[in-house]
């Protein structure tokens, strides 16, 4: 963590409360190349990561806590203005948000990649998913949610700082993928028996709309997760939790 400012315990200021405010909305996040971090175990967590963090605000009854970074201090009342957590009273940061390295995303033999993910909390919950079973990167079409919504965050429980998001044209992306694709469907053969040596992306698709039909004949395979019971669906995000599993259980060698 670089340049972390150090104005132990002044008291933060409204052009400072109104900037904050102005990073809710991702114009302005990608005009500064900033973002907002809110709530206790987010900033902990981006405190220890690579992160540069920039501004820290927390309340009077966390101070303690962050003595060793230096912060602002602000009542819960402006916390929650400046935020998106009604129940914030703890502490909000600004970053700066990372470059992203493409070239990291090549080496990686098994890939999840994600198709117009609309919903800000599924992506943080697919974030999440991917950091629990080790996976570091995730390819996104230009049309998901923002890596940087403050739901995404808020959903990925701070493992965002440990997996890497890389916006594409995904149409290009994947005419030029140098492996194998498969779509996760509602039709299609079985998970459970999925394994390949090949390098492999996974693409999960929209969650009205399914994966895009011009997507569709790029596809060497569609993949369903067997069905049981009667329910009409799965949510994307539980979708992808599965795959990742069946992705880590697999005796496939690829890992």
């Amino acid at each position: 963590m670089k340049d972390i400012f150090q104005n132990m315990n002044k008291i933060a200021t409204k052009s400072e409360i109104k900037f904050v405010k102005s990073l809710k909305l991702k114009k302005n996040r990608v005009k500064e190349n900033k973002f907002i971090v809110e709530g206790l175990k987010n900033v902990q967590e981006l405190l220890k990561s690579k992160y540069d963090v920039l501004e820290l605000f927390c309340t009077t009854t966390y101070v303690k806590l962050f003595n060793n970074y230096g912060c602002k201090l602000i009542s819960p009342e402006e916390l929650s203005i400046m935020g998106n957590f009604t129940t914030n009273n703890a502490c909000l940061a600004i970053a700066k948000c990372m470059n992203v390295d493409s070239d990291q995303f090549s080496n990686e033999q098994q890939i999840i990649i994600l198709d117009g993910i609309a919903n800000p909390g599924n992506l943080g919950t697919i974030i999440r998913a991917l950091d629990w079973f080790g996976f570091k990167h995730l390819i996104c079409s230009k049309n998901c949610a923002d890596f940087h919504n403050p739901k995404t965050l808020a959903a990925s429980m701070g493992s965002f700082t440990r997996v890497a998001a890389l916006y594409v044209d995904l149409e290009d992306y994947l005419d030029n993928f140098s492996g194998d694709l498969y779509g996760l469907d509602l039709v299609g053969k079985s998970l459970d028996s999925f394994s390949s040596p090949n390098k492999c992306g996974f693409i999960l698709g929209n969650e009205t709309h399914g994966i895009s039909p011009s997507i569709l004949p790029l596809l060497k395979d569609r993949l369903t997760i067997k069905k049981y019971g009667s329910a009409e669906s799965l949510n994307v995000a539980m979708s992808a939790n599965i795959l990742l599993y069946q992705l880590r259980s697999c005796a496939t060698g690829i890992f």
